[in-house]
């Protein structure tokens, strides 16, 4: 099971975690997995195009992701909040291999 743990301070994220494997099929043909790597590439580049590698940490290795903010931006809000409303909505059809949780700092 993919694990998403988000933490917001203030209406902000402040840190995301995306950890595991979705198990919904076999190593390299598991579609769930596929979809969650490629939110969080997206994300991760996004963030380095956009240059908030300074306000946001981002490390995106093989099963898990992580995106700590240090100084909230515009930016790297609206991109962050992209890739929380899309796992969500993967997580709508998909709940079974994807869990989210969500906390206040």
């Amino acid at each position: 099971m993919i694990k998403v743990s988000i933490t917001r301070d203030q209406d902000a994220y402040k840190d995301i975690r995306i950890t595991g494997h979705a198990g919904s099929a076999e190593y390299g043909r598991d579609l769930v997995c596929a979809g969650v790597t490629v939110l969080a590439v997206g994300c991760y580049n996004t963030l380095e195009k956009l240059g908030e590698n300074e306000t946001c940490e981002a490390d995106v290795r093989e099963g898990s992701a992580r995106f700590q903010v240090r100084q909230t931006t515009r930016e790297n809000q609206v991109v962050l909040e992209t890739l929380v409303t899309s796992l969500e909505t993967l997580a709508e059809s998909q709940g079974k291999y994807i869990q989210i949780r969500k906390e206040e700092a």
